[in-house]
């Protein structure tokens, strides 16, 4: 634990339109910045990256761990993150920790016995995975990300987990109703998107206990294939 304390570390989330970067010594978070909503991250997130640790008085090759969000979410950025990732660990050697983004959004939510973080996956159906909360050890994952209908998603969630669904995320917009009709409650928008720092944190607990990722064998969480990827199998008969 001690010689874990002065880590110079990195965390990025770029699985949504609000991507940030995090710039931390061990567990304390010394500086966070929000990249801007575009879904720029290709052309932001080096620059932000090397600003904020040239701003904290550091070396580039000082840095000692990378944690990130893997997804599901935004196919480009989280290719993005992950090549990043890679591209750091290869020429100076820091250690990567990947982190689920719904893991990331759900924990946004303050209220509600069961969680439910959602993101669009068109078609009428969303990433998600549903929490449960266990006093003060907060959530737990109960069931993992997949493909789902938002309604029968958040109606199961509602009885396995006898209590209050709060649903959050950026899929929300484009599924209220069946939100609604399977008897989820809203969070606030501002709760929506996953955050920086929460990778950082959960990252860190993950690091702790000696959970790093293999940067060589390091994939985003795609759950399905990007749709240019699925029609270009369709049309060269799955191959």
């Amino acid at each position: 634990m001690y010689e874990m304390l002065g880590k110079k570390i990195v965390a990025i989330e770029t699985s949504g339109r609000q991507g940030s970067v995090v710039v931390a010594m061990g567990e304390q978070v010394l500086s966070e910045r929000v990249l801007l909503p575009t879904l720029r991250h290709a052309v932001e997130l080096m620059p932000t990256i090397q600003t904020m640790v040239a701003a904290a008085g550091w070396e580039a090759k000082s840095i000692e761990h990378v944690y990130l969000s893997l997804g599901p979410g935004s196919f480009t950025g989280l290719r993005i993150a992950v090549a990043v990732a890679r591209s750091m660990s290869q020429a100076i050697g820091c250690r990567v920790v990947g982190v689920p983004s719904l893991d990331v959004i759900a924990q946004n939510a303050q209220e509600g016995e069961v969680v439910v973080p959602i993101l669009d996956a068109k078609r009428g159906q969303v990433f998600a995975a549903r929490y449960e909360r266990e006093g003060e050890r907060g959530l737990r994952l109960a069931q993992a990300a997949a493909l789902v209908d938002p309604e029968s998603f958040v109606r199961e969630a509602a009885e396995i987990g006898g209590g209050q669904v709060a649903v959050l995320g950026e899929g929300v917009d484009y599924h209220r109703a069946a939100i609604t009709a399977g008897g989820g409650i809203e969070l606030p928008r501002e709760l929506w998107a996953g955050r920086a720092s929460v990778v950082h944190r959960l990252g860190w607990e993950r690091a702790l206990r000696g959970e790093f990722s293999d940067p060589a064998t390091l994939l985003p969480i795609y759950i399905r294939l990007p749709e240019a990827e699925e029609v270009w199998r369709r049309k060269h008969g799955g191959k």
